[in-house]
C-alpha cells in the first residue's frame, strides 16, 4: 500500500493551508492519509464500506472544525487516533441497536500477504512471522502495526490506544520478546535485533 508521498514539512504546510480554508489542500491531506487509514481501519473492523464512509466523515468533520482546532504536531497519528474512536464509537453504537453480528471487534489480525517480499527466504520468514503473531493479543498485534508500520512513537500509540507510555512500552516488550524466541526457536537466525527486522516486514507496503 502506498500512499501519496509528502515530506513532513510540506505536509505541514498543507495543514496550513488547510486550517486557512483551503479546499485544495483537504484534498491533498485526504490523498496523501486515505490509503494509510484504510489499512488500519480495517484491521479494527472487517467492514471495508462502514471503514471508508467513517474516513469519508472524519474528513468533513475537521474541515468543518478546522478554524477551531488546536496545533497538531503529527497529522497522521492525529487522524488515525481520530479514526479509531470513531469505529469505536459506531460499532458499538451498531451493537447497542441490535443490528447485525458482523460488526466485529477489535481483532487485528495479519496474514503472510501484508508482507510483501519476492525471495523465497524472506517469504517464509513472513509466515514465521505471522505464526507468532497469532500468538498475540489483539491489543499486542495493534502496538505492533502502529509502530512499525504507522511509524508512531511511543508517546502517540499511548494516545491512540487511551494507554500511559510506560504501559505501552511494556506492551511492545513483551511482543518483541515474544516474536524473538518463536523465530529463533524457528531457526532464524539474525533475530536478535527484532525491531529490525520487523521495520523491514512492515516496511512493505501492501495493497488495499
Amino acid at each position: 500500500m502506498e500512499s501519496k508521498s509528502l515530506r513532513s514539512n510540506q505536509i505541514q504546510d498543507t495543514w496550513s493551508n488547510f486550517k486557512s480554508g483551503d479546499f485544495a489542500s483537504l484534498g491533498i491531506l485526504f490523498e496523501t492519509h486515505y490509503q494509510e487509514l484504510f489499512y488500519y481501519g480495517i484491521k479494527i473492523v472487517a467492514m471495508p464500506e462502514l471503514v471508508k464512509d467513517t474516513i469519508q466523515d472524519l474528513f468533513a468533520d475537521v474541515w468543518e472544525r478546522r478554524k477551531n482546532m488546536a496545533s497538531v504536531e503529527n497529522i497522521k497519528a492525529y487522524l488515525i487516533i481520530s479514526l479509531r474512536r470513531e469505529l469505536v464509537r459506531r460499532i458499538t453504537k451498531t451493537r447497542k441497536e441490535s443490528l447485525a453480528d458482523a460488526t466485529g471487534t477489535l481483532q487485528f489480525s495479519f496474514s503472510a500477504e501484508d508482507f510483501l517480499i519476492s525471495d523465497e527466504e524472506n517469504r517464509n520468514h513472513s509466515k514465521l512471522l505471522t505464526h507468532s503473531m497469532e500468538g498475540l493479543t489483539d491489543r499486542q498485534r495493534e502496538v505492533l502495526l502502529l509502530r512499525f508500520f504507522h511509524g508512531l512513537e511511543f508517546s502517540e500509540i499511548s494516545q491512540v490506544l487511551e494507554m500511559n507510555v510506560q504501559s505501552v512500552r511494556n506492551l511492545l516488550f513483551r511482543s518483541l520478546d515474544k516474536i524473538r524466541k518463536d523465530m529463533s526457536d524457528q531457526g532464524v537466525t539474525g533475530i536478535e535485533n527484532v525491531e529490525m527486522f520487523l521495520w523491514f516486514f512492515f516496511g512493505k507496503k501492501v495493497s488495499c
